[in-house]
Parts: C-alpha cells; sequence; structure tokens
C-alpha cells in the first residue's frame, strides 16, 4: 500500500492544488482535461501561461495556483528556505 503523495494520482494531486483557486467547485474536470492537454502533474505546472488558458474552465486564480506549486518544486528550493530560516533565528548571524 502506497502512502504520502505516492499514493494519489495525478489528477488526484491536481484537484487538491486547484481547490484553494476553485472552492466549493468540482476540480475533477479540469484535472483531466489539463491532464489531458499535457500528459502529466508536472507537465501541467510547468505548462507556459499562454497554454494553460487555451484549456476550457481555467482562469487566472488556477493558473496562479499551478505556477506557485512549480515555484515551491524547483531545484534547491529547500536550501534557499532553510538558509532564509537559520537567518531569522535569535542567535544567528
Amino acid at each position: 500500500m502506497r502512502a504520502g503523495p505516492d499514493a494519489l494520482s495525478d489528477y488526484e494531486l491536481l484537484e487538491m492544488a486547484l481547490f484553494p483557486a476553485l472552492p466549493r467547485r468540482d476540480t475533477k474536470p479540469l484535472a483531466k482535461a489539463l491532464l489531458k492537454t499535457f500528459g502529466s502533474f508536472a507537465e501541467v505546472i510547468h505548462a507556459p501561461v499562454a497554454r494553460l488558458r487555451e484549456v476550457d474552465g481555467i482562469g487566472e486564480a488556477s493558473i496562479n495556483q499551478l505556477k506557485l506549486i512549480a515555484a515551491a518544486a524547483q531545484p534547491g528550493r529547500q536550501g534557499r528556505d532553510q538558509a532564509a530560516a537559520s537567518r531569522c533565528r535569535p542567535g544567528t548571524t
């Protein structure tokens, strides 16, 4: 049995990613349309904004949400966050 994010399919991950941008709306149709167009979760979040806009049902809030996830997933992001956190701790320089 898989656990954590690996237990979810790409469309389920997309549904969860889109929910904050589309509260109280069924995100499954949009998630499936995005996957049909781009092929995978990774390809969706890294797709050009102009191409995302071509998908029926997507709006600016959804695009912004997907681009936020893409930015957070960038390699090296964790290292920058750890460095910033250490600068914020009392007694560190």
